[in-house]
């Protein structure tokens, strides 16, 4: 009987606190998905241009004219609003600077570059407007947003052996435009032009709150500047002083195109990496980060991430680029329409991150949770996940202090980072370079016999020893998939175990259950981090850890790429209330579309004009070169990479125009030492987007 009463009280007490237990449960699951910033804040906003007359500016190029020229995104409140507001710069990358036709327009001359005017029936190509979408939202949140033109001087300009892509001057650009907003802020002068009157921005942007933000070249500009800025003998401290650049985005950026190194350190940094990118297709904007991975001395909480997002192109973040740059797909189903002139998914997932990064970085009212749009830990929102897949790549810190390695694969197959000796069981391991030419290091991974004795362990301690990791946070690790034939299952599963001194070992815990390990794997590899709380490993002395152990028996075969095993002590800014009981949902698996196709210029259609020698080349410094001028009935577009002169297996990258007006002809400089070195008698081509074929040097000195 009094049994029988337990049980009806226990009933009615659970059928009372089902909702509220309903409730909970729910929040905890909302809370488990990173905040929306795509929606518009409460501001209204307003926007106006100034420009100024050309001019040759040595701070930013001595050999020709340059022009201050940006437009500004402001709340219509700034006149009454007593606080600084967070100031953001945007930079758009190389494109075309004349255009004919709208909608789309068709932008095609760069006759602008060096004269300030199009070509009859032409128009300037207003790229700076091409974010007005972002700046339009960021200001609504309290934001002032100025977007840079740099079409005169700059965008198709030839660049030197120290700055090929004028990306340094880019960066000269952002930081001539600071130091007159600065100016306006602190002594006045605004320009008419801004509708505010001459004293309207005094006092009201604060320039300990700076976020930059650059497209394609203008991300490497961007970096240029951040770098610049801080250089010792800068000109720039005196002229900005008390400029505090917070955080820096790219999408899309390239990499390597100045002869400095050019990295984000002592700041927050992001990359949007466009997977479907056909202008930047190497999507070299990833090197940053992997240089960034090495540096222990970085100042705590400047994360550096990657934003990897599937079927998106290069071109279409900017609403005023309106032709694809991709005419094919291999990672993901493409979110634009190859025949189209934008796209909106883009936009949309722009709008999903971009807000998101700055308004959980900058300014006095920041809100951190956003930054859990950038943190593994976190699920994306809805309005990300319902158009396509974003990988991430992430460290909330590189400080030394913050970090113990495991593995980073740095020493000879074998052989762990702590020089311990690692074990494995029935696959092929190899410890090498991601690629030749980069840094990275990876371990490439295969198995074909799932079970519990296929595995890799990176031993990080003696026999019987074991470190101290009872108040660190989470276990990173890098990982990609080698290629889709080696990686049959639709996504790669498998479990991993900590070892202690004592030879206690936890409960396996699934990597399906923190990420999809999905894609289909290419000649570009591509790395994405996963994050497991420490808590999800029971029944193992987090005081003593003596092994990581990845036991590949969940899928049936498979190759991967596995890279930078690593314990963090952050849960990354951000982070939420029940992070540490994560365990992400399976993602919807994305299908890998088509590859995009080379696309070849018949050499019928193609010229060397001439080769002649150069007794002195601004170029290069004023030293004698040879100068290889070719020529073609297609037109060489105006792209962010840099275009290619290839002969035989020698490349060289140091071009400009000879024709501004139609495109139709590059000159490419070489030093004679350089040219004294290729085969005369080897097949030329010219890559940059699609690859020209030509005859041979030696057929066009006859």
């Amino acid at each position: 009987m009094i049994l029988k009463i337990i049980n009806v009280l226990l009933a009615c007490l659970v059928a009372v606190l089902m909702p509220v237990l309903g409730a909970i449960a729910s929040n905890i699951s909302a809370l488990n998905k990173a905040p929306d910033s795509t929606q518009s804040g409460p501001h209204q906003v307003a926007s106006a241009e100034y420009r100024f007359p050309a001019a040759t500016d040595p701070d930013i190029l001595s050999d020709r004219m340059t022009e201050i020229w940006a437009k500004m995104t402001y709340p219509k409140d700034i006149g009454s609003v007593s606080s600084k507001a967070p100031l953001i710069i945007m930079l758009h990358g190389n494109h075309s600077t004349c255009g004919t036709g709208s909608n789309p327009r068709n932008d095609n001359s760069c006759e602008y570059t060096n004269s300030g005017t199009c070509p009859t029936g032409y128009v300037p190509v207003p790229s700076h407007a091409g974010y007005d979408y972002l700046a339009e939202n960021l200001a609504s949140w309290g934001f002032i947003v100025a977007s840079i033109n740099a079409n005169r001087g700059i965008n198709c300009g030839g660049g030197s052996a120290e700055d090929s892509g004028l990306n340094l001057a880019r960066g000269k650009l952002v930081l001539a435009h600071l130091s007159l907003l600065y100016k306006w802020t602190t002594v006045g002068g605004a320009p008419a032009s801004l509708g505010l009157g001459s004293r309207g921005l005094l006092g009201k942007v604060d320039f300990a709150n700076v976020g930059l933000l650059g497209h394609s070249r203008g991300g490497e500009g961007v970096r240029a500047a951040y770098n610049l800025y801080l250089d010792s003998s800068s000109i720039w401290l005196s002229r900005i002083p008390g400029l505090s650049i917070k955080a820096i985005y790219e999408i899309g950026a390239v990499d390597g195109q100045t002869s400095r190194v050019l990295d984000a350190n002592g700041t927050v940094w992001n990359q949007l990496l466009p997977m479907c990118d056909g202008d930047v297709s190497d999507l070299e904007g990833r090197y940053p980060f992997e240089r960034m991975l090495l540096n222990s001395s970085d100042a705590p909480n400047t994360q550096k991430s990657l934003y990897e997002v599937w079927g998106a192109n290069h071109n279409f973040f900017n609403t005023e680029w309106q032709s694809s740059d991709a005419s094919g797909c291999l990672v993901g189903t493409p979110i634009f329409d190859q025949s189209g002139s934008y796209s909106a998914e883009q936009k949309k997932i722009a709008l999903a991150s971009i807000p998101a990064f700055f308004r959980s970085h900058l300014g006095s009212n920041n809100e951190p949770a956003f930054n859990q749009n950038f943190n593994p830990l976190h699920l994306l929102p809805d309005v990300v996940t319902d158009i396509t897949q974003v990988d991430r790549d992430f460290t909330p810190t590189l400080q030394a202090t913050e970090i113990a390695i495991v593995e980073d694969f740095d020493k000879d197959t074998g052989t762990n980072s702590s020089g311990n000796q690692n074990d494995s069981k029935q696959i092929d391991i190899q410890h090498q370079n991601l690629e030749i030419h980069r840094t990275q290091r990876v371990a490439a991974i295969s198995w074909h016999t799932p079970s519990q004795e296929t595995f890799f362990e990176a031993i990080w301690a003696g026999v019987r020893q074991g470190r101290d990791i009872h108040d660190f946070a989470t276990l990173d690790f890098r990982i990609g998939r080698i290629s889709q034939e080696s990686n049959p299952d639709s996504a790669t599963d498998f479990g991993l175990v900590l070892t202690d001194a004592s030879g206690q070992i936890s409960n396996d815990v699934h990597v399906s259950e923190y990420s999809n390990i999905n894609g289909p794997g290419n000649d570009n590899p591509v790395l994405k981090t996963v994050r497991i709380p420490l808590s999800a490993f029971q029944g193992v002395d987090l005081t003593h850890v003596h092994s990581v152990r990845f036991i590949f028996d969940k899928s049936k075969s498979g190759a991967l790429y596995l890279a930078n095993i690593r314990v963090h002590r952050q849960m990354g800014l951000g982070k939420m209330d029940y992070a540490d009981s994560i365990a992400a949902a399976r993602l919807h698996t994305r299908l890998a579309g088509t590859p995009q196709p080379i696309v070849y210029v018949p050499a019928s259609l193609n010229t060397i004009r001439n080769v002649r020698f150069v007794s002195k080349s601004l170029a290069i410094s004023g030293r004698s070169a040879v100068e290889i001028h070719v020529a073609s009935q297609v037109p060489f577009p105006a792209m962010d990479r840099l275009p290619v002169l290839g002969v035989g297996d020698k490349t060289f990258t140091l071009s400009h125009y000879s024709d501004l007006k139609e495109l139709k002809e590059l000159t490419f400089t070489l030093t004679y030492e350089q040219y004294r070195n290729i085969s005369k008698t080897s097949k030329v081509t010219v890559s940059d987007g699609k690859v020209w074929l030509f005859g041979t040097i030696a057929q066009s000195l006859k």
